[in-house]
């Protein structure tokens, strides 16, 4: 299963949000995060770590592997030290645009039997990113509340809705109803993210809290999680045998 995070503008806390969904992921299948933003990475920076293995060596991968290899995620990923295993993108554009573009060209890199949370940071309607957009089973647009935003989110949802299958919204610190929110801008509010400083800083590596399945990012992040691995069960296909028993397949 592969799950694309990804804004419109500004930074309403994609790569945050993508980690707290892979750390809280709620089904029992292996799960990392991707980091596929052109603009750069900020997860190596945040924990210290070097820049490989990660984005670059798993566009490699892509490459030479082909469609029908599977790509060997282990050597492309890195271990933060809760267990998550993520993949990290150089931190500037001039590294991460080239290997991006190449993920681009075999999205099926990102597939398997793992679930991927993807992140691809601030999308443009030139960035490579898109195709890996449209490879997602489902796709979280994370923009904040405010009415400039939603405004933009508005604009965008035809377009976007023709790259992606399975789109819903997150919305950060929101100062209206879900219901309110879907209405404005045509889309279901899958999560309310709230502003929790402290465990953004834990996800950053900065600090402790105490008790981190309680902190309401985490939370909300677990529930978005179950949203997604819900909506992949329903729309997994049937199993065949019971397919024909019912007639629907032949």
């Amino acid at each position: 299963m592969l799950v694309a995070v990804f804004s419109l503008a500004g930074a309403p806390g994609v790569t945050t949000l993508s980690l707290a969904l892979a750390s809280t992921w709620p089904a029992a299948e292996s799960v990392w995060m991707v980091e596929a933003d052109a603009s750069g990475g900020d997860v190596a920076a945040w924990w210290r770590l070097p820049v490989w293995p990660g984005l670059v060596d798993l566009a490699a991968a892509s490459r030479s592997g082909q469609d029908h290899e599977a790509v060997d995620t282990t050597a492309c990923s890195q271990v933060l030290p809760g267990g998550l295993r993520v993949c990290v993108a150089p931190p500037t554009a001039e590294r991460t645009v080239g290997a991006v573009g190449l993920l681009a060209h075999n999205p099926k890199a990102l597939t398997g039997e793992e679930v991927t949370v993807v992140d691809l940071g601030r999308l443009t309607p030139d960035s490579s990113a898109l195709a890996l957009l449209e490879a997602a089973d489902t796709a979280v647009l994370v923009a904040s509340g405010d009415v400039a935003q939603l405004k933009r989110v508005k604009e965008a949802v035809p377009g976007l809705t023709g790259r992606s299958a399975h789109l819903g919204l997150a919305v950060v610190d929101p100062t209206r109803s879900s219901s309110e929110v879907s209405d404005a801008v045509d889309l279901p509010v899958w999560a309310r993210v709230p502003q929790d400083a402290r465990t953004a800083a834990f996800l950053r590596g900065q600090g402790e809290v105490r008790r981190p399945h309680r902190r309401p990012l985490l939370r909300q992040a677990r529930a978005l999680g179950r949203t997604l691995a819900e909506h992949a069960r329903t729309a997994a296909p049937p199993d065949p045998t019971v397919a024909r028993f019912l007639g629907e397949a032949p």
